[in-house]
Parts: structure tokens; sequence; C-alpha cells
């Protein structure tokens, strides 16, 4: 069953990024060979470049501002590929249907704005965000794949980073969405340390585990970061979900789901974090830490609310048995038995999904009328996750990648 709603995956994303680029005209068409780079700065704003099947090495785009953005499309989904450097204030360009697996990708410059990455694929390669002097520069980052990349230099298969110090006073404007994250590799799906990154709705996070990598893996680090938005994300088989150990300033994590084959006690681990919000969350054996390291002291005004917590899942505020988390409320969840409860003004009980009894999809975790947990949140709303409708699924990866 599994194999074959796979396949339906992967025969459904194909039909979608065929019908997308079909519908996209073609202003002029470019072949291997071709200079990309001088092409888009010599476009017309709006207009679409079209790239036939091959190689376009490493395109290093200049300055120039697009608006509407300059659309570069591949004719075939990830039959064009290259490597991106988008920098030096290239403002406006979007690249759909693009293979980024052998160069990877960089977008960097305070005046490099209004980059859209879609339907692409980064395969075993990176991309890194350099947010050094952003101020809402609208970057925006969507149904892509991130595959098995072994960190070398930076961490994550997507890194949102300020640079050397702290991650600055100015919102960096980039957006995560619909994405892919594993399985496999030896790197953090996403590692964040700029500020007010948005990451979701509708990515996915599978199968990055520690294992036996050098490198220290999670789903999400948070390093450096500030005022971080995770909502309507699902986690699936991780060995951390959302790393943010070393502080952190109103982090949000709302909607999302953290599930778990079996309990590893870290799902959530978010150490002297100060005013943070963890809510409509739904946890599978997943524990929701937050605490913090002795040095750098404890968690403070967490609001934890509204959640449902499933099999061996738990709240934990203490580190290393002592109390860790300052001021912090937790109340009105849903535990699945009273032994995991903690906080005030829980329902105990075993909830009723959309998905049934094994729900595998973020979408099939919402709860089913007359559930335990219906419109029961503090709010009036459905307690766990909410929201209608499913996670539309990104592009294939690419099959002829190599693994170095």
């Amino acid at each position: 069953m599994k194999r074959y709603r796979f396949k339906m995956f992967i025969v459904l994303a194909i039909l979608c990024g065929m019908s997308e680029l079909a519908n996209a005209a073609c202003s002029q068409t470019l072949s291997p060979g071709a200079a990309v780079a001088s092409t888009i700065a010599s476009a017309a704003a709006g207009s679409t470049i079209c790239l036939n099947p091959g190689s376009y090495g490493s395109v290093t785009l200049g300055s120039f501002t697009k608006s509407p953005p300059v659309i570069v499309q591949s004719v075939t989904a990830l039959g064009a590929s290259m490597g991106l450097r988008a920098q030096n204030g290239a403002n406006g360009v979007t690249f759909d249907g693009i293979d980024f697996s052998s160069g990877g990708g960089t977008i960097s410059g305070s005046s490099t704005k209004n980059i859209t990455i879609k339907n692409s694929a980064f395969g075993a390669n990176q991309l890194v965000i350099l947010t050094t002097n952003f101020n809402n520069n609208n970057i925006l980052i969507d149904h892509n794949t991130f595959g098995a990349y072994f960190a070398s230099g930076y961490e994550g298969r997507l890194h949102i980073t300020w640079g050397a110090g702290a991650p600055g006073s100015t919102p960096s404007g980039v957006t995560v969405s619909n994405n892919t994250f594993g399985p496999g590799g030896c790197s953090d799906g996403i590692q964040i340390g700029a500020r007010n990154v948005m990451v979701g709705p509708g990515n996915i996070f599978t199968g990055i585990v520690q294992g036996s990598c050098a490198a220290h893996v999670d789903a999400i680090q948070g390093y450096g970061q500030g005022y971080t938005t995770v909502t309507g994300n699902y986690f699936v088989n991780n060995s951390v979900d959302l790393g943010f150990y070393d502080g952190g300033t109103s982090e949000v994590f709302t909607n999302n789901v953290i599930e778990n084959a079996s309990s590893n006690g870290v799902s959530v681990q978010c150490g002297t974090i100060s005013d943070p919000l963890f809510e409509h969350n739904t946890l599978k054996n997943s524990t929701a830490n937050f605490n913090g390291k002795p040095e750098n002291g404890p968690s403070t005004n967490l609001v934890l609310r509204n959640n449902i917590f499933l099999g061996s899942s738990r709240v934990n505020l203490t580190q290393n048995g002592t109390p860790a988390c300052t001021n912090c409320t937790v109340t009105t969840n849903l535990f699945q038995t009273s032994t995991i409860a903690s906080g005030s003004n829980n329902l105990i009980g075993l909830p009723t999904f959309v998905g049934g009894t094994s729900p595998n999809t973020w979408a099939a975790y919402q709860l089913a009328s007359g559930s335990l947990g219906k419109n029961a949140g503090s709010d009036g709303k459905d307690m766990g996750i909410m929201g209608t409708g499913t996670i539309s699924p990104p592009p294939p990866a690419p099959t002829n990648l190599q693994v170095k």
C-alpha cells in the first residue's frame, strides 16, 4: 500500500508539473550552452524564458529589476539543470521546474529580492540563503525536493542564515512552503539563523535521522534565529523535529503534525527560549521539551495549549529533573491517557481522525465530526491541527543523482 501511494504521488506530481509548465507561454527558448544570466537581465519584465533539457552550468545573476518577475522554466519538469548564484541585486525572477542537484544554489545580497524557486529539485545538494541586511526581501522556496544531502560547511539542506554575528533587527522575508526534506542524508532539513523566517505550511520532513552521522541532524534546527514561525508542517520519523536548543525569541510552533513510530524523547527540544507559543499541534510518540541548558538558563513565558498528545507523547519542562521553564503555562490539551497528562483543563481519551486509526498525512490528522476535542480548544476551535484539504506533493526527485 505504501509503495502504491508513493507511486501515485509521483504520477500526480508529474502531471501537475507538466500542466503548470504547459500553461506558461515561452517568450523565448534556450538550449544548453546559452547564456542564461544575460538573457534574464535583458528580458522584458513578466516574460518567460524556457529551457530545453540539458545542463546550463553555473548561472550567476547580476543586478537587474523585473516587475513582474521574469520566469525561467524547464520545458520538461526537471529537464534543465544548473547551479544558481542569485546575488548582487538580482530582483524579480522565478525559477520553475529546474534540477539544481548538480550545482546547488546560493541567494545573497541585501538588494537581492523577489526571488522564487518552485517545483525544482536539489537532490544531494543544498540551497544557502544568506540574509545579511535583508529587510523583507521576499524570497519564496515552494514545492521543491531536498534529498539526502551530506553536510559540508553549512549544515542545512536549506540553510538560512544572517552570517556572522546576531541575526539583525529586520525581518528576512523568507518563506519555505510545500517542500519535501529527506529521507536520508547527514544534515539538517533546514537550519535557521535569521529573523522572521516562515516555515510552512505544507512542508514534509521525513526520515532525517542522526544514526551514525558526524554532523548533528535535525529536521529543523534554529541557531541564532528569532521570531520564527513553523506552521502547518508534517514531521514523520525524524530523530529531532524541532531543535531550538540555544535560545530564541517569540518562536511560534502551530498546526504541525509530529509523528514518530516510537518515542525518542526529544522530538521537540527548545532551550532558553523566551515567549514561545506551542499551539494546535498534534504529536504522536513525541515529547515536547521546553527547558534550557544550565549555563544558558531556562525557557520563559511559554504558552502551550490546544494540542493533542498521542501514544507516549508528553510535555517536559525540566532539565535533568530540575524545573527549567519559568512562568510557563500548559493548559487545555488533549492527552490520550491520564498517565502522560500535565497542566490544567485537559481532555483525556483517544480522538477520531478523518484519516481513520492510522493517519499518514497531515490532512488525515484533522478531527472527524463528533470526535473528542472537536471545537473544544480554548479558542473554540478543534484541538490539534486545524484546516482542510490536502498537501499537494512536490515534483519527483531527478533519477540521475550522484552522491560523492
